[in-house]
């Protein structure tokens, strides 16, 4: 008998504390309904505003991979200019001018008219050495992007006198082109014009 009513009194007080669990339970619901709603929420806003943010910057790359890459071409008048150019010099055997940038086109103009000036001859043709051709040049050389020209300069006249004819073509190019005397005294002594570094895009190919 006692033990029966051990039993009972235990049962009783289970169901009395389950009651009261269920009814703190009941209380907390909408606590924990709100809670949950708005870690909801959060993660739902803020996965898809990092969604668009990744896909933005994947349109961005892409664009900017696209650019970057594109190849260009020359206009009628940029062709006709280029060629006009390329006649009023010599191109030693082998020199390649494959992506030649247009604005070498324009170095090519300014070396002309100053050899002519050094030689008192309009018509004298300055020898291009090299262009995109030659492989002992650096492995980031201006000359593999078609943004480098060398020139000889071995043959006119004294030291003196090339030291000026650099200068003088250093001068009327101003800060967009750098312009070096390169093996003074050498077989291979040149006049090296290049577009200065950081001025165009080494990755556009121009045709």
């Amino acid at each position: 008998m006692a033990s029966v009513l051990g039993c009972l009194v235990i049962a009783a007080i289970v169901i009395v504390l389950a009651t009261i669990a269920i009814q703190i339970l009941i209380a907390l619901l909408p606590v924990l309904l709100v809670i949950g709603g708005m870690c909801l929420v959060f993660f739902i806003v803020g996965g898809a505003s990092g969604g668009v943010k990744e896909f933005k910057k994947e349109i961005a790359y892409t664009q900017n991979t696209v650019r970057e890459h594109m190849v260009q071409f020359r206009d009628d008048v940029q062709r006709d200019y280029h060629e006009e150019m390329l006649s009023m010099t010599l191109q030693k055997s082998g020199v390649n001018f494959n992506k030649l940038r247009p604005e070498m086109d324009s170095a090519i103009s300014v070396v002309v008219s100053v050899y002519h000036t050094a030689m008192n001859d309009d018509k004298y043709k300055p020898l291009i050495t090299s262009a995109n051709d030659y492989e002992g040049h650096s492995e980031r050389s201006a000359h593999y992007v078609g943004a480098a020209l060398d020139f000889r300069i071995k043959d006119m006249g004294s030291l003196e006198t090339r030291k000026q004819i650099a200068q003088m073509v250093r001068d009327n190019l101003g800060n967009r082109y750098t312009v070096l005397h390169e093996d003074i005294g050498q077989e291979n002594e040149h006049l090296h014009v290049q577009l200065r570094n950081g001025t165009y895009n080494r990755n556009a190919v121009w045709k």
